[in-house]
């Protein structure tokens, strides 16, 4: 697994927690033992975990989608890379 896939996976993980973090202030909210206040700060650092959690994986994950499609359209049609046009010293 490549280092930017585990990133994503990782963020992934503490979008899922967060989310859940979020979930548990709302009821906690509602069945009383947390006063709006408190809720209303707790749930949204939750929620803004969460949201940076989904961003940071989702962009992570979705390069690593990219680079894969791009690696087998140019296995397809045999293109060369970018590295392989540059002149050579010597």
């Amino acid at each position: 697994m490549t280092k930017t896939r585990m990133i994503g996976w990782t963020a992934m993980a503490v979008c899922a927690l967060g989310y859940a973090a979020f979930a548990g202030v709302v009821l906690a909210a509602k069945f009383g033992p947390l006063d709006t206040g408190a809720a209303v700060l707790w749930g949204a650092m939750a929620a803004l975990i969460g949201e940076t959690g989904l961003w940071v994986g989702a962009g992570c994950l979705g390069l690593t989608l990219f680079q894969k499609r791009k690696a087998l359209f140019d296995r397809i049609f045999r293109r060369r890379s970018a590295a392989a046009d540059l002149p050579t010293q010597g």
